[in-house]
């Protein structure tokens, strides 16, 4: 065999081996993108109320907590591994009223995730929540993949205030820095462009760590670059998992809340809710 046959050889292998890499990443997205958790226990908070939210033939699961609160209207987004109700208790500490709906496929909520269903669904949820508490101030909070659901949610929303928990720019971003030989843009089918929606942001917090090995710390800071002065950056010595399981993590989320939506409150303080 000569040497020309042999790097020829070499080639077609080496191609080959790239074209499969290609077409798992194209076939298995969804797996490594979304990972469904189902309900494991009812909540027994009695501060949770339990809903269901029909949306685009499917019907959505969730909870509200603190239903009678008259602060702030909280709706929260969760990451791409997360049954929401595993944080039921920390938002019923909150001064806050705060729904939360698993993703379809998660928890008890029907279908399957997707990003055009997800941000489909956020839409719907939000505006469930802003008619049956009217006159609140709205604030979407989001962790990890839930960050792009929220900051999508956005322009249509009109929130007052953002709360992001490790954000990232694109899912795209994400995905060409652990295979930067791989054709990204034309493989993903849920890219989570959270970028896009910069123009439209209130004002954010972000938490952010250094140390964190599922969303780099250098991603978040370019979309806290994009995002500008109406962002805050925190940052914490904890894991990608750990946030909302951090107390000083929930104290910034406490002052947070109060600064930024005072002025909305002050309009109508004493509105409360009703969950049918």
């Amino acid at each position: 065999m000569s040497l020309i046959d042999g790097a020829l050889r070499v080639a077609i292998g080496v191609g080959g081996i790239y074209l499969l890499i290609c077409a798992l990443l194209w076939t298995l997205q969804e797996k490594l993108i979304f990972h469904p958790q189902r309900l494991a226990a009812a909540p027994t908070n009695p501060n949770a109320v339990a809903i269901e939210i029909a949306s685009a033939e499917a019907m959505l699961r969730g909870w509200v907590v603190n239903a009678d609160h008259a602060g702030p209207m909280i709706v929260y987004f969760g990451g791409n591994a997360e049954e929401v109700s595993a944080h039921i208790d920390e938002f019923a500490r909150r001064q806050a009223t705060t729904v939360l709906v698993n993703y379809r496929g998660y928890g008890q909520s029907e279908g399957k995730p997707s990003e055009h269903a997800l941000v489909g669904d956020a839409a719907t949820v939000i505006d469930w929540a802003k008619r049956r508490f009217p006159s609140r101030p709205l604030v979407l909070f989001g962790l990890s993949l839930g960050t792009g659901v929220a900051a999508l949610a956005t322009p249509a929303a009109k929130p007052d205030a953002l709360i992001l928990v490790s954000p990232y720019r694109s899912i795209e971003h994400i995905a060409r820095a652990t295979y930067p030989f791989v054709p990204i843009r034309w493989l993903l089918r849920h890219p989570f462009r959270a970028e896009s929606a910069v123009n439209a942001m209130p004002r954010t917090l972000v938490f952010a760590a250094p140390k964190d090995r599922v969303i780099r710390f250098a991603e978040t800071q370019a979309m806290v670059e994009l995002i500008g002065d109406k962002s805050t950056l925190l940052t914490f010595d904890v894991a990608h998992g750990e946030f909302l399981f951090h107390a000083p993590v929930w104290q910034a989320v406490d002052e947070f809340l109060q600064t930024a939506t005072a002025t909305t409150l002050d309009r109508d303080g004493s509105e409360l809710g009703k969950v049918d």
